[in-house]
């Protein structure tokens, strides 16, 4: 029994004492000022301060060569002639054996509130924090290391790989590292999760967009593609968080992409009603303007600044921005086309005519035109108005889709 107790402590010494654990994955040893930074690690900054930054790759390879009695299956059986962090060399069955780093690697890469400064191997880089308002940036190290392994005169080679990223945050600045129309994320920067949130944000301008053109089969194309971006963000947020447990984010949906169209909706109804007022008042200009002489009198300058004068009243009372909204679905309506010319409208400004017939030449010419498209117009703008309607329908199943994401926080923007 008690030898039996005996070979069972020396299976398990042996078992410790020699290559039994698997090599380290490949990692990045990254220090801030001579300090170790975890990869994954928000340090706070400010404006125009200055970091050294030292990278070493650790694990893999390295640890066969450093820790052979940990992690090498030569451990034992071997003879450890020479071993350290770039390599190792043995001899075992009287064959000589090693492992040697050839190459080591770095790139430093982050956004443009950075500016890095790096020696050439780039193992180590003086950055700059921008003096630019901004609330967080990042750093980026991409490792590679190149081995290669020589026995009985046959060389093979492998490369280890390893990439980490640290974060900044400025003092007193917001958490929110990423803001556009539709989405914002707060927390922690994310190239990964950043290049996901502006792929939702881009099939929300595609919605948008296709509202705009009247196109509702693109439309309910885009929303299901916006289901799928917004599945994709999720899930990469949470293969983020999975390798990198201290990571946090916060998405926030803004609004929806049906809110301007949906407020069209009525900007249309108002738009319908100035064009029905525009079709009278230019006929009745017309009239007036043929019932005066061509005597330029005062009485005949002065009757037609006050038809100018009507003109431009209906100018002012148009909503502000009806012409914005006409050019999303009637880009063809251009305020060249609608508005009265620059030399009739500063009549109205000056109050005085000096060349009367010239006046009633261009006033005539400019009645004729809107006479003419005025109807054109109308019909352009009922037509718009009634398909817009299904705008309706698609604001619904927007509404319905970003309010039940769980996982996100929707901020309704409709008054």
């Amino acid at each position: 029994m008690k030898s039996l107790f005996l070979i069972l402590v020396m299976v398990l010494v042996a078992g410790f004492g020699y290559g039994v654990q698997p090599l380290r994955k490949p990692f990045i040893q990254i220090r801030v000022d001579g300090k170790p930074a975890k990869s994954g690690e928000v340090l706070t900054v400010k404006p125009g301060q200055k970091l050294m930054i030292q990278v070493e790759m650790e694990g893999g390879r390295r640890d066969y060569c450093k820790f052979p009695d940990i992690y090498a299956d030569i451990a034992g059986t071997a003879q450890i002639l020479s071993r350290g962090e770039n390599g190792i060399t043995y001899q075992l069955n009287g064959e000589k054996a090693d492992w040697k780093m050839i190459k080591e690697e770095n790139q430093f890469s982050s956004d443009e509130f950075l500016q890095i400064k790096s020696n050439p191997n780039q193992l180590s880089a003086e950055i700059t924090v921008s003096n630019n308002k901004f609330s967080q940036t990042y750093l980026k190290s991409t490792f590679k290391t190149t081995w290669q392994f020589t026995k009985n005169g046959q060389i093979t080679k492998e490369e280890n790989i390893a990439e980490e990223t640290i974060y900044f945050k400025v003092a007193g600045e917001s958490d929110i590292w990423f803001s556009t129309q539709n989405i914002q994320s707060k927390g922690i920067k994310n190239e990964l999760v950043q290049e996901k949130l502006k792929a939702v944000q881009l099939v929300c301008d595609s919605i948008e967009k296709s509202f705009y053109r009247l196109n509702f089969v693109a439309v309910q194309q885009s929303i299901r593609n916006l289901q799928n971006a917004v599945n994709t963000l999720k899930s990469t947020i949470d293969e983020v968080t999975t390798s990198n447990p201290s990571y946090k984010t916060k998405v926030i949906f803004i609004g929806l992409p049906s809110d301007n169209p949906y407020k069209d909706l009525g900007a249309f109804t108002s738009i319908k009603s100035s064009w029905e007022a525009l079709n009278l008042l230019v006929n009745d200009q017309k009239a007036q303007l043929g019932k005066l002489s061509a005597d330029p009198t005062k009485d005949n300058k002065d009757e037609i600044i006050k038809i100018i004068n009507r003109f431009a009243d209906w100018q002012k009372a148009v909503q502000e921005n009806t012409f914005k909204v006409l050019g999303r679905y009637i880009p063809e309506l251009t305020t060249e086309l609608i508005l009265m010319p620059e030399n009739i409208s500063k009549i109205n400004d000056e109050k005085a005519i000096v060349d009367y017939q010239q006046v009633i030449n261009s006033l005539n010419t400019f009645l004729d035109q809107r006479i003419q498209q005025v109807p054109e117009e109308t019909q352009k703008i009922n037509s718009t108005q009634a398909r817009l309607q299904a705008v309706r329908l698609f604001d619904g199943m927007l509404r319905s889709y970003i309010s039940s994401i769980y996982w996100a926080e929707w901020k309704d923007t409709r008054e």
